[in-house]
């Protein structure tokens, strides 16, 4: 029973890691209201988000805000299905053990968890991340094996944003401490059925701790529809993590325009993520881009969509003072190339703050 408690955890919290067989771009963090817009956010950045997509825009933040808890869960499609059987298997049999990871050979199963309390003003921005995030594929049919990509990260993030020429150039950083755990290993059913599996476990994973930062920059061209262009640099130099690895630096860039009507505003967005090819283990470019629309009307509604490396997002948020509900469904590509293999995957928020 113990084990079967252990190993239901491990399968149902998660941050997502790359593949020996599958290519998913390893991010260090993606936020709802960015994955409901397909992801374009480096030329909006306007709220907390700014601390992992451009601290830049901290200073197109107008109020302060503040969220106390605000846990977050996302699920692949197939991942909740392998949580449910996980939920009926005796762990210590090898023979239940094997027919459920038959039942999901070739599935890529997804689970990711966060917490991400916070603070943000104009200009300012202070938060503690805390997420762990699960990747598991089944595969051998003859002899069935889990290959199990586990990451887990906490870390403390401060940034500032500050504007200059009546604001049209905005720049800003954020200063990070990450401390990392990491476990990448492929276990066969009788490891997981062992007696000594929670053991065998705790010898895989590998942790470490590091510094880092990220630059940003926008400019705002004063003119109808307010284009801004915006640039990031994220994990300047690399992030070392010691032996739990490393956040590569990753060179993003964006552009979006906005309108605002009585009643409602519209934001359009596109970005291009990597553009010096310097993460995940491609160079497609399909896979690198995202666009994104967002229509916000007044105080208690937004609503979103967008293309996502090729497929559809869709998002919204439900904002009713001290309690918001954001929603996101998108689809992560994990083969080589954009249109190869995509995992639907589907994520919530609640945040209780002001």
């Amino acid at each position: 029973m113990r084990r079967s408690v252990v190993w239901t955890a491990l399968v149902s919290l998660c941050l997502a890691g790359p593949w020996a067989s599958a290519r998913e771009l390893p991010r260090y963090f993606q936020a709802v209201r960015p994955l409901g817009m397909g992801g374009a956010f480096t030329a909006v950045a306007d709220d907390e988000n700014a601390l992992f997509y451009n601290p830049a825009g901290l200073d197109k933040v107008q109020h302060w805000g503040m969220g106390l808890v605000n846990p977050l869960v996302e699920v692949g499609e197939k991942g909740l299905d392998l949580y449910n059987d996980a939920r009926d298997t005796d762990f210590n049999d090898t023979t239940e053990v094997t027919d459920l990871l038959r039942d999901y050979i070739g599935e890529y199963l997804h689970y990711r968890a966060a917490l991400f309390p916070y603070f943000v003003r104009h200009r300012f921005a202070l938060g503690v991340l805390g997420q762990v995030n699960v990747n598991v594929q089944p595969h051998n049919v003859a002899f069935p094996e889990a290959e199990v990509d586990v990451s887990s990260t906490v870390g403390a993030h401060l940034g500032l944003g500050w504007g200059f020429f009546e604001n049209r150039l905005r720049l800003g950083g954020t200063l990070k401490y990450v401390k990392a755990y990491r476990l990448q290993e492929v276990y066969t059913a009788a490891d997981i059925a062992s007696d000594d599996f929670e053991d065998q476990l705790s010898d895989d994973l590998k942790d470490g701790a590091g510094f880092g930062f990220d630059l940003g920059a926008m400019y705002t061209f004063p003119v109808l529809l307010k284009p801004t262009v915006g640039v990031t640099v994220q994990n300047v130099t690399d992030t070392d993590l010691g032996e739990a690895g490393e956040l590569p630096q990753q060179v993003n860039v964006g552009l979006s325009v906005e309108h605002s009507f009585s009643w409602l505003t519209l934001l359009g967005a596109a970005d291009w993520v990597d553009v010096t090819n310097n993460v995940g283990e491609d160079d497609d470019v399909y896979k690198r881009l995202h666009f994104g629309v967002e229509a916000r009307l007044p105080k208690v509604l937004s609503l979103r969509a967008g293309l996502y490396q090729g497929y559809s997002s869709f998002g919204a948020t439900l904002d009713l003072w001290v309690l918001r509900i954001d929603y996101a469904t998108y689809a992560e590509e994990i083969g080589s190339a954009a249109g190869e293999r995509a995992d639907r995957r589907h994520v919530i928020q609640a945040t209780l703050g002001w």
